[in-house]
């Protein structure tokens, strides 16, 4: 991959790739800047799809600033996060190593002073992981959401009780496709905190946590949730919002 940015030949971004079984080696040379950081996720995501991990040598990379390093742990997003995107990145200076702790970098994808360590921190479980699904508001995707959410915590080794997870996955996503009725996005992070389940849609209305029924088919969703979340909020984003739930982990 080759990103002109200018006539300079010293403002090029290039990605020198070699492959070895199933890991793509990355060489980034050059300058990392805004008109080059999109193509370089795409191209990173490109190949994380297409091989089991991809370990990226930053060692003749030059940043224009430091918010751009955040580009390294978007394209393991994009291709779908871990585990199904391993992505490590080879940091051989100091300085750069605390620029990627700095930037958030670090708790995302996985950082090591050589190639080799590189590729086994591949296989570890970030600090930080998550995954977004966007669906239609139709009923069915209640319970697909609720599956897809319980194969990523599987996959993540959860510490925590992910019948509880469910539960809130549930309630949050049947209110999306009943009252706000438009596409809407599921995003679920862990981190040292715990499991943040998030749903945005682009309705204005707020859900309403309403007094106990006990005659009531439906709209006791937010007492569940209000239950088994250590916190929950809804956040106002102009043209709709976001209900988001924290569920504990126990770590260790």
């Amino acid at each position: 991959m080759t990103v002109p940015e200018h006539d300079d030949a010293s403002s090029l971004l290039r990605a020198v790739t070699a492959a070895a079984g199933g890991t793509a080696h990355v060489h980034l040379v050059g300058r990392l800047a805004p008109e080059s950081a999109p193509d370089a996720v795409a191209h990173l995501a490109g190949l994380l799809q297409g091989y089991d991990r991809v370990v990226v040598d930053l060692g003749e990379l030059r940043v224009e600033r430091l918010s751009l390093l955040a580009v390294l742990a978007r394209a393991a997003r994009d291709a779908g996060g871990w585990p199904d995107a391993r992505l490590a990145l080879v940091a051989r200076d100091p300085q750069l190593r605390h620029m990627l702790r700095a930037a958030g970098v670090a708790d995302r994808v996985a950082v090591a002073h050589g190639p080799g360590l590189a590729v086994d921190r591949a296989e570890r479980r970030p600090a930080v992981v998550d995954a977004t699904w966007v669906l239609p508001p139709e009923q069915e995707m209640t319970g697909r959401a609720r599956r897809a959410v319980e194969g990523r915590l599987a996959a993540w080794a959860y510490p925590g009780d992910a019948e509880d997870v469910a539960l809130v996955v549930n309630e949050l996503v049947a209110n999306a496709v009943e009252h706000a009725r438009t596409t809407f996005t599921l995003t679920v992070t862990l981190d040292r905190n715990g499991l943040l389940i998030a749903v945005g849609d682009r309705s204005p209305l707020p859900p309403v946590l309403r007094s106990h029924d006990p005659g009531a088919a439906r709209g006791r969703g937010l007492q569940l949730v209000e239950s088994l979340a250590e916190e929950w909020a809804v956040v106002d984003r102009g043209e709709g919002k976001v209900v988001w739930a924290r569920v504990a982990a126990r770590w260790g």
